[in-house]
């Protein structure tokens, strides 16, 4: 997903990078979703500073404008160009289509504050654009009547896609849910039948065009098909192999294969990270290997990968710290189920945390 950002930023879309959980990102609450979006949203970044200061649409709108009329908001622009943002604002940003004229009005109304110097209107406009609750009162102020809820959530995300594209500020929009820990299967029944409506319902929206312009990746682990898919029939229809790129298989080569590889990458990683390196004539490639064996061995393929990194990282921690030493099959097993018991403790600690 990360690489995908990378090559969206390249051909000017806006990209959102959203984490799905069960308290402040389920998929059961369009709100919640279209908040996460518009606080993630991002286009290329200038620099590396900016990465982590420009999230969220209103850094978006401000970003893309800026560089429409080069240096309007960011340099020391003169009346004439202050005059042409002005004008397109209000009359071709404002006008754009989209299913929420709100979206589009708080959208102009920011970009005018920012030119026009309006804290007020700026700050009440920003956060309506970033999913925060504003009072109605407060809204009223700047033109917007839409409250954002669960009834509005997704249609504010189809205008948000849509007044990136259709405006011209972007060629379109990224979107990238990762759900990092499970969060279906944490779900009650009832929760569970909302999220697979809400997916059903922007899988349809997305075969509409009424995402224009937009690419949407959902990663799931392969239970998501077996477990829950399977469930909702209409679902299983949308989400046939050919939707699928299935990140498990990788052809031509053995899993041991890729084990190895793995693990001599994590040694060079480590080398770099803490400045050490084993000592000259003393190999640890036969070390590796017999981890990746024993990873392979102890998850049976199935989060093996996960188990290398984890148990390689340990393995050579031991080294940087006492010397290398040479690692029994039977050694490297007992390194393979103490890390297997780690991320078993780590897992039920995140479930607690979140519940049930």
């Amino acid at each position: 997903m990360r690489c995908v950002q990378e090559i969206a930023w390249e051909c000017n879309f806006v990209v959102a990078f959203v984490e799905l959980s069960q308290n402040a990102c389920p998929l059961d609450r369009p709100d919640l979703v279209f908040s996460e979006v518009a606080r993630s949203l991002q286009a290329q970044p200038s620099s590396a500073a900016e990465l982590d200061r420009t999230r969220g649409l209103n850094h978006v709108l401000e970003q893309l404008l800026d560089r429409k009329f080069q240096g309007v908001l960011s340099g020391l622009p003169d009346d004439g160009l202050r005059s042409d943002a002005l004008d397109w604002v209000q009359q071709s940003l404002r006008s754009t289509p989209v299913d929420s004229s709100a979206l589009a009005t708080a959208a102009a109304v920011y970009l005018t504050a920012k030119l026009k110097g309006e804290p007020e209107r700026e700050e009440i406009s920003k956060l309506y654009l970033r999913g925060e609750a504003v009072p109605q009162a407060e809204l009223k102020k700047i033109g917007v009547f839409e409250k954002q809820d669960k009834a509005s959530g997704f249609r504010l995300l189809r205008s948000v896609t849509q007044l990136l594209q259709r405006s011209g500020l972007a060629t379109g929009t990224v979107l990238l849910f990762d759900e990092a820990r499970r969060t279906l299967s944490l779900m009650s029944t009832k929760s569970q039948k909302h999220a697979c409506e809400n997916l059903l319902s922007v899988i349809n929206h997305c075969n509409n065009g009424d995402f224009p312009g937009t690419m949407f990746l959902y990663a799931v682990m392969p239970e998501f098909f077996t477990n829950f898919v399977t469930q909702y029939p209409a679902l299983q229809q949308r989400c046939s192999p050919a939707t699928r790129v299935n990140l498990n298989v990788m052809q031509g080569i053995t899993e041991l294969d890729l084990l190895r590889q793995i693990a001599k990458k994590v040694l060079a990683i480590h080398c770099e990270a803490y400045s050490w390196s084993p000592a000259e004539g003393v190999p640890v490639d036969a070390q590796l290997d017999q981890v990746a064996k024993a990873s392979l061995r102890h998850a049976m393929g199935t989060g093996s990968r996960r188990l290398l990194v984890k148990t390689a990282v340990q393995l050579l921690d031991q080294f940087r710290d006492s010397g290398v030493f040479e690692l029994s099959e039977s050694d490297a097993l007992t390194l393979a189920s103490g890390a297997v018991e780690e991320m078993k403790a780590m897992e039920t600690a995140a479930v607690d945390s979140e519940g049930e």
